[in-house]
């Protein structure tokens, strides 16, 4: 019987987030109908920004790691760019073999699945679609920002090493030999909802916080010497929260 996930209380924090921004879109935020409110002169925006990474599934742990982002502002806040991330080292619960048979043939090895993964290397480049949400006519006042990012995800898993000296100390039929364990990058589809609170406290800086919501799966690939298959599905998805600046000219 499958044991069930236990939905995280952060992800339903930030699904309720983007709904009630979704919902103040509309008219519920105060002076967002009113054209005084919402038109800025256009620009261009640079982002730098720290994150740190919450993953979805229960095999990986946290990590942290650089964010960039750069975007053309136009007339009624609404925001087109593209944004770079890099989060490295995000580690795997340690592989112990307990209850697995001797990783003696490629079906046991594969069988092992996520587990085999001892920690993953994120890179990532999506192009993004956002819209400002002034929550006062005051030009001082902090305001909302929301959207959503497509693009690519790029994941370099390393094994890990308890795993490989599992594999390394099975026996083998003499013809096969020791097999060569690898696992190619995993280069997959994203999706990323995003929401923000931001402070424009000079006329071309902004302090902002952020919460961004990746999407994202993808088949586990694993090469045992030159033949490549898979080993199931992984699910990379996961909550960043960043903090940053923002410069506009």
């Amino acid at each position: 019987m499958h044991k069930r996930r236990r939905i995280r209380p952060v992800y339903v924090s930030l699904a309720t987030v983007l709904i009630a921004l979704v919902a103040m879109s509309g008219c519920a935020a105060p002076g967002y109908n009113d054209r005084e409110a919402m038109l800025f002169e256009d620009k261009l925006h640079a982002e730098f920004k720290a994150g740190s990474f919450s993953p979805a599934s229960d095999h990986f742990s946290g990590a942290t790691g650089p964010g960039i982002r750069f975007s053309y502002e136009y007339e009624y806040g609404m925001h087109f760019g593209f944004q770079l991330t890099s989060i490295k080292n995000v580690e795997g619960a340690p592989y112990t073999g307990i209850g697995d048979p001797v990783l003696n043939t490629h079906a046991r090895i594969r069988g092992v699945g996520e587990r085999m993964i001892g920690s993953s290397d994120r890179d990532t480049f999506t192009l993004h679609f956002d819209w400002d949400v002034p929550l006062s006519k005051d030009g001082n006042a902090p305001y909302l920002r929301y959207g959503f990012g497509v693009g690519l995800l790029s994941v370099k898993n390393k094994p890990d090493r308890v795993f490989l000296i599992a594999v390394d100390n099975a026996n083998f039929p003499a013809e096969d030999g020791k097999p060569v364990v690898r696992i190619p990058s995993q280069p997959m589809f994203l999706l990323s909802p995003s929401a923000s609170v931001r402070w424009d406290f000079l006329d071309s800086l902004s302090l902002f916080a952020e919460a961004q919501y990746d999407i994202a799966s993808h088949d586990l690939v694993v090469d045992i010497d030159a033949d490549g298959d898979k080993a199931g599905s992984v699910d990379y998805g996961g909550l960043t929260t960043f903090v940053g600046i923002d410069y506009s000219f």
